[in-house]
């Protein structure tokens, strides 16, 4: 008897845990969600903030010594876009970007060595805060630069022909203004420097390069929560 009256209570007890757990598992059920204890992220919380952005500028490059020809390059402005991808953390955003120009080139001193050469760069980035309105941002960028297809009057031998490789560095500056709860126009002047191969360079000629870009663009928040 004291076995059977000892199962029952043990039994009623593990009932009656059972009913108050579905008791408060319904009342939870039937809460908002953002009144329970434990909020459970909806899909577009959950989701990382992921932003691609397009842009154009006016890019303006110092001259260079070429150590690889043994010729100065004596260089053109021109038009330089960027595209990239970045996504958000609480500190900012980090992504990566590529940009490409194409600008006049004179080899040496001769007037009738003239053409165009291209500028691309592949750059890890990192970008301060999205404001929520009207402000500025900072951006960093560190990666590769290449000069490469060069058309011109001069007849390039293999070895000329290939491109140069160098690290870039490269700071922008400017201010967002948002347009919507998605988009946001950026005017952005960055300023890079371009450090190259030292290989063949007279004594005293400097390996950096400095080159500056003003470049409007626009920005996307394709994913995540809303600013």
């Amino acid at each position: 008897k004291l076995l059977l009256v000892t199962t029952s209570r043990t039994a009623w007890r593990g009932f009656s845990a059972a009913v108050v757990g579905f008791v408060f598992l319904a009342l939870g059920a039937s809460r908002p969600l953002s009144a329970q204890l434990i909020k459970v992220p909806t899909s577009d919380e959950s989701s990382l903030a992921i932003f691609v952005h397009g842009s154009a500028g006016y890019f303006l490059t110092q001259n260079r010594f070429d150590g690889q020809s043994g010729l100065a390059w004596y260089l053109g402005d021109g038009w330089q876009y960027r595209v990239g991808a970045d996504v958000g953390l609480e500190i900012g955003t980090i992504g990566a970007a590529a940009t490409f120009a194409t600008v006049p080139i004179q080899r040496g001193n001769s007037l009738a060595s003239v053409g165009d050469i291209q500028q691309r760069q592949f750059l890890g980035t990192f970008r301060s805060p999205q404001p929520r309105g009207f402000g500025q941002v900072i951006e960093l960028g560190v990666g590769l630069s290449q000069w490469l297809n060069y058309s011109g009057t001069d007849v390039l031998s293999a070895d000329d022909a290939k491109a140069r490789n160098a690290l870039a560095f490269v700071l922008g500056y400017g201010l967002a203004i948002p347009l919507g709860k998605r988009a946001t126009v950026s005017l952005t002047q960055d300023y890079a420097t371009i450090i190259g191969s030292g290989k063949g360079l007279p004594p005293g000629t400097r390996r950096a390069q400095e080159q500056y870009t003003t470049r409007i663009g626009l920005r996307w928040q394709a994913s995540g929560v809303r600013e």
